[in-house]
């Protein structure tokens, strides 16, 4: 938010320095002073900051690897495209948000008989943001929450990870309330790679389970295109 008092003293308070400072050392020190001040409040003055922002983006994600049990060989998750929203909240400074963030893919696990996957991520974190001017802002921030993996087969289980993220990018505003993100990021979910997932729920089906985790983590990455618009 402007402060109009605040551009109005400090020049007048610079004009004094200059009319009163001598040509010596401390004259000059005093009135450069005054020139700084007076410079980073008016920076400060354009800069517009909102208390809440809904960015809905579109991104690619890619990433992501299980293997058979039958043959232990790899079944990657195809990289596609995935959609979601960001939600951010000012936290104690401007330069601080708390953030909610979802996003879904829908894609394919390749190898053997191909199985439809749903990827969810519903996550909670904060970002930490370094202006540098009023035109891009540079943010880092860390989510942690929930992966949810939907298979599209009748009879086998959906399964809920614990799953946290770590991502970066650049906001650019283009009116106070309109802007532009750009964000990259991985996400890290939790698994156990002795266990075997996406199993029949009916007793009696004994067909096992599809796929096994490749590790003790599933990794993928992102990139998205948001639009910002904030109040």
């Amino acid at each position: 938010m402007r402060n109009p008092s605040l551009a109005a003293v400090i020049p007048q308070a610079c004009r004094e320095v200059r009319k009163f400072a001598t040509t010596g050392v401390s004259g000059l020190a005093a009135l450069l002073s005054c020139i700084a001040v007076t410079t980073s409040a008016q920076a400060a003055e354009q800069v517009h900051t909102n208390t809440f922002e809904i960015t809905p983006f579109v991104g690619f994600m890619s990433g992501g690897s299980f293997e058979d049990p039958t043959n232990n060989t790899d079944r990657d998750v195809d990289d596609d495209s995935n959609f979601g929203i960001f939600l951010n909240l000012v936290a104690d400074v401007p330069e601080r948000h708390y953030e909610l963030l979802y996003t879904q893919q829908s894609s394919v696990v390749d190898g053997g008989v191909p199985l439809d996957l749903d990827l969810q991520y519903l996550q909670i974190g904060g970002t930490v943001g370094y202006p540098q001017n009023r035109y891009v802002t540079p943010y880092f921030g860390v989510t942690v929450g929930a992966a949810r993996f939907t298979p599209d087969v009748s009879g086998l289980d959906d399964e809920t990870k614990i799953s946290f993220s770590v991502g970066g990018g650049m906001k650019f505003p283009i009116t106070d309330h309109f802007g532009i993100r750009l964000d990259v990021r991985g996400f890290i979910t939790l698994l156990e790679d002795d266990s075997q997932i996406f199993c029949v729920s009916d007793p009696a089906n004994t067909s096992g389970c599809a796929i096994k985790p490749k590790s003790d983590t599933f990794v993928q990455y992102t990139g998205s295109l948001g639009f910002i618009v904030g109040f």
